[in-house]
């Protein structure tokens, strides 16, 4: 995780919505709800006390631009991390509309 962490702050933006969700960002950790939402856990805190939502279509698509400028090892990283939070991979790989389960 050291290197793709490094490899992300190597690009811009240096704080968004990728960073947020592989913890490197605002939030120490990020969970999906089973309704499709996102919360954060801030650095100490014992929950996920933020409540975040669901990321703009900008947003999704600056996550989709810095996934593409990433190596392919690092790629491969975030591929796995989302698929272990059962975060949507169309946030990083595009193709499928990015819509809320609601």
């Amino acid at each position: 995780m050291d290197i793709l962490r490094k490899e992300l702050f190597g690009l811009e933006p240096k704080i968004d919505l990728l960073h947020d969700l592989l913890g490197f960002g605002r939030f120490a950790e990020t969970t999906m709800t089973s309704d499709g939402f996102f919360l954060g856990r801030r650095p100490g805190d014992i929950g996920f006390n933020e409540f975040l939502g669901w990321p703009s279509e900008a947003a999704i698509e600056r996550t989709r631009n810095l996934f593409q400028r990433l190596s392919p090892e690092s790629q491969d990283r975030v591929v796995s991390v989302f698929l272990g939070k059962q975060f949507p991979l169309e946030f990083v790989k595009g193709g499928l509309p990015c819509t809320s389960n609601t």
